[in-house]
């Protein structure tokens, strides 16, 4: 087994291994006659291998995006000629989709229509300075609606305007599925962003956005050529505006330093907080801060420390109405969506007015931030997947599989031979996922796992108080969106996990039937409901807990309480009676009576605390009879 676990590993460290190269171990095993129950714990651990390397697939062609992505804005940083830059675009949208043809369009004011500027994997000649009419094609639907538009088939979609040079065009370049997204500059779309396949393939969410990320950085590039061009003619035609050139060409150059520093951020993998500062440190006119997507300021950088925390709050808002960038006079919002999630607004608050290259600083900076959240998000999703199916497998035990289970945890970092607790929570009605990430993020930073059902979340944490671990467990669920019940108890193997769980289960639903609602505990802080309900039952812990004031106050005093008070609860409550039991004065019974009550507390005789007591001294009577007679 230990072989076979190395050959999958090495499998999955090879720089490319077939999905063919999984079989050969178990090949082998076959091959050597081995006993079935090896065979079967190889198909399980090709499966698991398989599933890893379908993630680090995915994790490799992400990380190949951002990389792409990264080289295409310091590049188009470094071009100057709106042709080169065009070309660059298009050069990258080919190899970033990998797709056999990428083109750009832009859009001619003058004229009502636009023309293809650029191209990359054309076959012939007539795709380049392409005149299209206004909405024709999909480059003209995307330009309409600004909006990303694709196809299957662009012969058969009826949807889009078809014209006779635009099809004959499309058939020279053997074109069939198209997608389109809009190259956006402020409130404009100047130009559309086109990738096809010669033949029919769908375009996936991801396609989608890394091709709008690619165009907003061709609407930042294109727009800085045009910047660069208008100040090399201004330069040439009047002399004595120097000094607005020299402000054009320091606003340039803090751009060009702005891409290259969230570059370098980015490619070290530096979080939001870092995105901010950059942003505070380039716009110069005041501070940056970033709300949200629950409306709360979470990072603050620059002068912007006397600004009212509503303040930011009701400019998040009207960003987020808006769904695009609003700029006042001395402040500029940018919502950060993402495939129509929103994940929070980057808020500029200038001492002067905010000028467009603050702006598009803001909205790059603002993108990056984006990117950083979504891959951060992304990351977080797949690590609670992989947490979430352990614990899976944990609550469903099956012989021989703790090596491997053991294994699996340590890559995660978690020690399943040392001390856990279940908690389970009971999270019925809306807003389970928004419970699911509060128990997500609560296990990754307990160094534990969290899985989700139908309505519970099941969390295995460190510890080895499983009362407090449920109360933790409440008080931060509960902050998600309404109280949470949580019950718990103690793991005592890895093989107990599923009679653990089972025991915390019933603890949460035994109080809900006590109206504890929002509490956490586990059921030894139950009382008597936590011994008959408890799967691991301690009943000496239960008669210590009740009665265990009364047995040492006898022990040390003399005294006969416990006796007593066992006669006057089998007497139905009766002084009179009690007194005739033990031979003694009535009197005495109530001054016993007395003293039980201030050792036991004043509401002793409440039917909830009376039938713990009787409980506990019938329990009593059966494991130490010698105090009772």
């Amino acid at each position: 087994m230990t072989v076979a676990i190395g050959s999958y590993l090495e499998l999955l460290l090879a720089s490319d291994p077939d999905v063919g190269d999984f079989d050969e171990p178990l090949v082998r095993a076959r091959a050597d006659g081995a006993p079935p129950d090896r065979l079967a714990g190889l198909e399980r651990e090709r499966a698991l291998a398989l599933r890893v390397r379908e993630i680090l697939i995915g994790h490799r062609r992400h990380q190949a995006e951002l990389q792409l992505l990264n080289d295409t804005a310091h590049d188009l940083a470094a071009l100057h000629d709106l042709d080169a830059i065009l070309q660059a675009i298009s050069d990258r949208a080919r190899r970033l989709l990998d797709c056999d043809v990428a083109y750009i369009s832009l859009s001619d004011r003058d004229r009502g229509d636009s023309y293809i500027k650029a191209a990359s994997g054309n076959i012939s000649g007539l795709l380049r300075e392409l005149r299209l009419p206004s909405g024709a094609g999909v480059g003209g639907m995307v330009a309409r609606t600004g909006a990303p538009y694709s196809v299957l088939s662009y012969h058969d979609d009826k949807s889009i305007i078809h014209t006779a040079e635009i099809d004959r065009t499309v058939r020279a370049e053997k074109m069939v599925s198209l997608l389109g997204v809009p190259v956006v500059l402020g409130q404009h779309v100047i130009g559309v962003l086109l990738a096809a396949h010669r033949e029919q393939r769908t375009f996936s969410g991801r396609d989608v956005g890394a091709l709008s990320m690619l165009a907003a950085h061709a609407a930042v590039a294109i727009d800085n050529s045009r910047l660069l061009g208008e100040a090399r003619s201004a330069a040439d035609e009047l002399r004595v505006a120097n000094a607005t050139i020299r402000s054009h060409a320091e606003d340039l150059e803090r751009s060009a330093a702005l891409h290259e520093r969230l570059t370098r951020l980015v490619l070290d993998g530096k979080g939001v907080n870092e995105v901010v500062q950059a942003a505070a440190h380039s716009v110069g006119v005041g501070g940056v801060a970033l709300v949200n997507r629950d409306g709360a300021v979470v990072t603050r950088e620059g002068d912007v420390a006397a600004v009212e925390a509503a303040d930011l709050v009701a400019l998040d808002r009207a960003a987020r109405e808006a769904g695009h960038t609003v700029v006042g006079d001395t402040t500029c919002a940018v919502p950060m969506i993402t495939e129509s999630d929103y994940l929070g607004t980057m808020i500029l608050v200038g001492h002067t007015v905010v000028g467009d290259i603050d702006r598009r600083t803001l909205e790059a900076t603002a993108l990056v931030a984006s990117l950083v959240l979504v891959t951060r998000q992304r990351v977080a999703e797949t690590e609670a997947q992989v947490r979430g199916e352990l614990l899976e497998d944990l609550l469903s035990p099956s012989p021989g599989r703790d090596d491997l289970l053991r294994h699996r945890a340590s890559l995660l970092g978690v020690d399943l031979d040392a001390r856990h607790v279940v908690v389970v929570a009971q999270v019925c009605g809306n807003g389970r996922e928004r419970y699911h990430a509060a128990a997500a993020a609560l296990a990754r930073r307990g160094g534990g796992l969290a899985t989700c059902r139908k309505d519970e979340v099941v969390l295995l944490l460190p510890g080895a108080e499983p009362g407090q671990q449920a109360r933790v467990a409440s008080r931060e669920l509960s902050t998600a969106t309404r109280p949470v019940t949580a019950g718990a108890a103690a793991v005592e193997s890895i093989e107990r996990v599923a009679e653990a769980y089972r025991e915390a289960a019933d603890c949460a639903q035994a109080m809900l039937a006590l109206d504890r609602v929002g509490e956490g505990a586990d059921t030894s802080e139950l009382g008597a409901v936590g011994v008959l309900f408890g799967s691991r039952r301690d009943l000496g812990s239960f008669v210590d807990s009740v009665l265990g004031c009364l047995i040492d106050y006898d022990k040390t005093r003399g005294a006969d309480l416990v006796r007593t008070l066992s006669a006057y609860c089998a007497s139905g409550q009766s002084v009179s009676t009690t007194a005739q039991e033990l031979h003694l004065h009535a009197n005495t019974i109530a001054q016993r009576l007395s003293r039980i009550g201030q050792l036991l507390g004043g509401s002793w005789r409440e039917p909830g605390r009376l039938l713990e007591v009787q409980i506990a001294l019938q329990l009593l009577r059966i494991s130490r009879p010698e105090l009772v007679r």
